[in-house]
């Protein structure tokens, strides 16, 4: 049985892991970068990788691969070179083990459907390995030769210019971007709200639900709750269970937990 796994926020203080934001105009295409970099001699540790509408991507700096177990699962997956990691509706542990050393890219939502010129159902609860997508934009060799966390960072936004194009397809992702900033200031609970969200973005909930699902996979109202869960799971993490779940439009910390269970199968004592 595998080891119970704990929540690794992006304000974490951890001495292995390095995180940095992206500057404009970089912002509109990924979350963050970030990497893990383990002594040799560390113990195995392990994380949960909660549902998310982001889509990851993994670049191996060294032979030694990490895995990925899918809950319920009993065989993990396991990474070397460079991966893409789609976004997912099922709870992982990933596996760290000692002397790893790898350097990710969290794409926002929607952006890897435009990216790699796919639908973003192809990604949906699935890794593939990314010299299948990428041929020769950017090559694992590359970021192995650079000498920094930042050096690495340059060379992937390079070639994220070189890819993207201001097209009709990008400017309905920044509208999906837009809506989902949304969810975060408001205390939703259904669709109706998420209807309001789309009436102040002059588009049909229809349409909204469309677009969600052609470039990010899912719907406005899963991407919404699984949003939500992360956030409260952050907060309860910090303040244990007295934590404001109202503040996330939770009715009452059952309402929390139920939730928590319906989505990642399990309760939120088990994930942070």
């Amino acid at each position: 049985m595998i080891k119970r796994g704990q929540l690794l926020t992006e304000d974490a203080k951890e001495h292995f892991f390095k995180i940095a934001y992206p500057y404009a105009p970089f912002q509109e295409y990924v979350d963050y970068y970030f990497e893990i970099s383990t002594s040799t001699d560390a113990a195995d540790f392990y994380i949960n990788g909660l549902p998310s509408s982001n889509t990851l991507i993994a670049f191996n700096l060294n032979k030694q691969s990490w895995c990925s177990l899918r809950d319920g699962g009993d065989t993990p997956t396991i990474f070397s070179h460079a991966h893409l990691l789609g976004h997912t509706s099922i709870l992982h542990t990933g596996i760290y083990a000692g002397g790893m050393h790898t350097f990710f890219v969290k794409l926002k939502p929607g952006i890897a459907a435009l990216l790699f010129r796919e639908e973003a159902a192809s990604f949906v609860n699935t890794h593939i390995d990314l010299s299948c997508l990428w041929k020769k934009e950017l090559s694992l060799e590359q970021l192995v030769e650079a000498g920094s966390f930042r050096e690495r960072i340059t060379l992937f936004q390079h070639v994220l210019l070189k890819q993207f194009v201001n097209d009709r397809h990008h400017i309905k992702v920044q509208r999906l971007h837009q809506m989902m900033k949304a969810f975060h200031s408001l205390q939703l609970k259904g669709e109706k709200e998420i209807e309001k969200i789309c009436q102040a973005s002059w588009v049909s909930y229809a349409s909204a639900r469309r677009d969600f699902l052609k470039y990010i996979g899912f719907t406005p109202k899963y991407c919404q709750r699984i949003s939500r869960l992360k956030r409260a799971l952050k907060e309860y993490k910090k303040q244990g269970y007295h934590f404001y779940y109202e503040d996330f439009g939770y009715t009452d910390f059952s309402h929390f937990a139920k939730d928590s269970r319906q989505i990642t199968g399990r309760p939120p004592s088990l994930l942070i």
